[in-house]
């Protein structure tokens, strides 16, 4: 699977730099903050939605995946254009995906939260799901495949989790812990970014020497796997980015993946301060020194 619950960061700037960055994240937010009564809820609407829009609605996110480029793809694209003498933006390079809706729908489906229903649904790229995970995956694939996917679509696919979004309290993990036993930390990274205390050419500016930056984000992604703070790790990453987003709401797809990279170090090096080792903790400390 491309997405995974211990590489936030490479999902989360995917959705930073999609033609509806701030949608994308804030659904794929919600999805990764489902309580137990919110899933529970999610099963019985998606087992009482509208059967037949869902099921075309479905089908072609998967018709438009199969049209739409990865990174890989992107970047053998763009090679073979400037070897035929094209010019190719970097914008065009940065707007790539790693991966396609089926696939943040699977990733959703299987680690957004503990489904507490059986298998009796279908998720595309997964197979036998609980209702609850497929309505959960359905939404979130729906705002991924846009803005091709035509906003009819849209709807029905985001219809059963809309509803119960809806219906009450009780539906998604809030509060002081959202983050795990070191939430104070990374909302008050968030609450920087939300006031544009860390401007993008700043956080653009910080580098890491070849190979330091991916080793200190995966001994982290370790530090959390241990400690049990993936999906506290893909929360703070998704939250800071989207409040990165709509900070910076004209900034270009390659102005923002050069500045998430020492965003992302600096959220994940407030999340495991108190666990991960001293090297790598240093490591990821350099964004903050950097500015």
């Amino acid at each position: 699977m491309m997405y995974t619950l211990s590489s936030p960061t490479v999902l989360a700037s995917d959705a930073a730099t999609h033609p509806a960055a701030a949608p994308v994240l804030r659904a794929l937010s919600s999805a990764f903050r489902i309580t137990q009564d919110g899933a529970t809820a999610l099963g019985r609407a998606w087992l009482a939605r509208d059967q037949e829009a869902t099921g075309i609605a479905g089908g072609l996110v998967q018709l438009l995946d199969l049209n739409s480029p990865t990174m890989p793809e992107t970047l053998r694209i763009a090679g073979s254009a400037l070897k035929g003498g094209a010019a190719v933006g970097a914008d065009a390079i940065a707007s790539g995906r790693f991966g396609n809706a089926s696939q943040v729908a699977a990733l959703v489906a299987t680690e957004a939260t503990v489904w507490p229903d059986a298998p009796v649904a279908t998720v595309p790229g997964l197979g036998a799901a609980p209702a609850s995970a497929a309505a959960a995956a359905a939404a979130v694939a729906a705002y991924w495949a846009g803005p091709e996917l035509g906003l009819e679509h849209v709807r029905a696919l985001r219809a059963p989790f809309s509803l119960v979004a809806l219906g009450g309290s009780g539906i998604f993990e809030s509060g002081p812990t959202v983050y795990g036993p070191r939430s104070a930390p990374v909302l008050e990274l968030i609450d920087r970014v939300r006031t544009g205390d860390l401007a993008p050419a700043q956080l653009s500016a910080v580098t890491w020497p070849v190979g330091i930056w991916s080793r200190a984000m995966h001994e982290a992604a370790w530090a959390c796997l241990r400690e049990g703070r993936l999906r506290f790790q893909m929360r703070a990453v998704l939250d800071v980015t989207m409040e990165f987003v709509r900070a910076n709401p004209d900034l270009t797809p390659a102005a923002t993946r050069a500045a998430l990279a020492a965003l992302h170090a600096m959220t994940v090096h407030r999340l495991v301060g108190d666990v991960l080792d001293e090297k790598p903790l240093g490591e990821l400390a350099l964004a903050d020194l950097g500015l």
